[in-house]
Order: structure tokens, then C-alpha cells, then sequence
């Protein structure tokens, strides 16, 4: 399940990339703020689990995850941290619908980093 948690994270993440990116192309239709509670129904198994499997050794799974990957997952979740807290936004009116998917990108991030070292440890 672990290995699965971290795909339906990685797919929360990409999914809430792809509604922020349209956010900023005006020719694209203006998607519904539901498009981004989605990812968010699938944030209640991804936290659960990997609670539930990391307990107090969350920080110890991180120190298994490659360089490159945690820098890359940094950078992400930054970026959705940015959109979250309404320093970056796209075009107006899409304000509510860049803060949900950057929080839903910050959360996927954090604990898809988690389960990604808990797979390399085999924990």
C-alpha cells in the first residue's frame, strides 16, 4: 500500500499542477473549484496511512529519501505554498481555486515525501 500511496499522491500533486496551470492560460475554460477539492478527498488516505506507518519515525523516513528527489519535493511544495497563501495567482478571479490546490499540493508533497522513504526502507 505504501508504494500506492505514493502514486496517488504523486497523481494529487500533478492534478492539482495541471488546475493551476489553466489558471494562468486565458483561452482555457475556467474550471469549477470542485477540480480541486478532488485531490483533497484523497488527502484523508494519504495522511492516514502514512501516519499510521511512519508513527514517530516520520523525520527518519525523510533521511531516506534521495537528495534530488527531497529537493525536488521542496521546491514543489514551496511553490504550492506560494499559491496557497496568494502570493502567485493566475488569472483574477481564480483566487480560491490557486489557494485550495497549493494547500492540496503542499499536504500531497509532505506526505508523499514520508511514504517515499518508508518505501525505501522498507518500513
Amino acid at each position: 500500500m505504501t508504494r500506492g500511496t505514493v502514486l496517488l499522491a504523486s497523481a494529487a500533486v500533478l492534478w492539482c499542477a495541471y488546475v493551476i496551470a489553466t489558471t494562468f492560460d486565458p483561452s482555457s475554460p475556467a474550471l469549477p473549484s470542485t477540480a480541486a477539492y478532488l485531490p483533497g478527498f484523497l488527502l484523508l488516505p494519504v495522511v492516514a496511512h502514512t501516519l499510521h506507518r511512519a508513527r514517530q519515525d516520520a523525520l527518519l523516513c525523510l533521511a531516506h529519501v534521495p537528495a534530488t528527489v527531497l529537493a525536488a519535493g521542496f521546491a514543489v511544495a514551496v511553490t504550492g505554498w506560494l499559491f496557497s497563501c496568494g502570493a502567485l495567482v493566475g488569472r483574477p478571479g481564480t483566487e480560491l481555486l490557486s489557494a485550495i490546490a497549493g494547500m492540496v499540493i503542499v499536504l500531497h508533497v509532505a506526505f508523499g515525501l514520508i511514504a517515499v522513504g518508508l518505501v525505501r526502507s522498507g518500513g
